[in-house]
């Protein structure tokens, strides 16, 4: 079973790891055979050894050392394995860059995309000329707020009701099905209404936020290591 955590999600799964390796048979047969832990350090009294992948953003310098110093004051000869995966650094959101995260959803488009783009360099938040975020998100938050909201589920389904060729019940978040959205509370609804903007600039931004990038790198990472604590 693989175990996979970001930010106090990534610290569930360490003091998980290390609660199993202090009592196994408490868990058993519910054991981890390998973890992801992304931009989050581990606490110094959680000790684990199996195989552990690291994520961590270049832009977070403070938990990559919490990181490395965890690491080399646990995973000494005959622990882990372990690898630290570092993100590549800020990206840039290219005004075709909602369509292209989005391409599954058919309520995206180049033409809404360029309107996003064009609504968060207008109001500073992405630079026009480079395409790169300006500042921390976090710290725009009623600049963001104005945007997906400008997009969001009412605004989107009001303009629906107004049109003769979209019905408004085919209107949900970015990102989400219809039928995954039937199965969400209202408070996650309110999150899904506002994360695909949210969390693709804090990606961009590449401080703290959950990534995909160098996922491929921890399933293989799993699948050479993970395995080898079943036998």
């Amino acid at each position: 079973m693989y175990a996979f955590g970001a930010s106090s999600g990534g610290s569930f799964v360490g003091m998980l790891s290390s609660q199993m390796k202090q009592d196994p048979e408490e868990y058993a047969p519910f054991l981890f055979s390998a973890a992801n832990i992304q931009i989050m350090a581990p606490n110094e009294h959680d000790h684990w050894d199996i195989p552990t992948v690291f994520t961590t953003m270049s832009g977070d310098t403070q938990t990559s050392k919490r990181v490395q110093d965890w690491v080399n004051n646990e995973m000494q000869v005959g622990k882990g394995p372990y690898k630290i995966i570092t993100t590549s650094g800020r990206k840039p959101i290219h005004v075709n860059h909602f369509a292209r995260v989005f391409q599954d959803d058919r309520q995206m488009s180049d033409r809404i995309s360029g309107s996003i783009h064009q609504d968060l360099s207008t109001l500073g938040v992405v630079n026009s000329s480079t395409d790169e975020v300006f500042a921390n998100p976090r710290f725009a938050k009623d600049a963001v707020m104005s945007i997906w909201q400008k997009y969001d589920l009412l605004s989107r389904k009001e303009v629906a009701n107004d049109s003769k060729h979209v019905d408004a019940s085919d209107v949900h978040p970015f990102g989400v099905s219809k039928r995954l959205m039937r199965s969400l509370k209202k408070e996650e609804l309110d999150d899904a209404d506002s994360i695909w903007l949210i969390e693709e600039l804090n990606v961009a931004w590449d401080e703290h936020e959950i990534t995909a990038e160098g996922f491929e790198d921890v399933l293989e990472f799993f699948l050479e290591n993970g395995s080898a604590q079943l036998e």
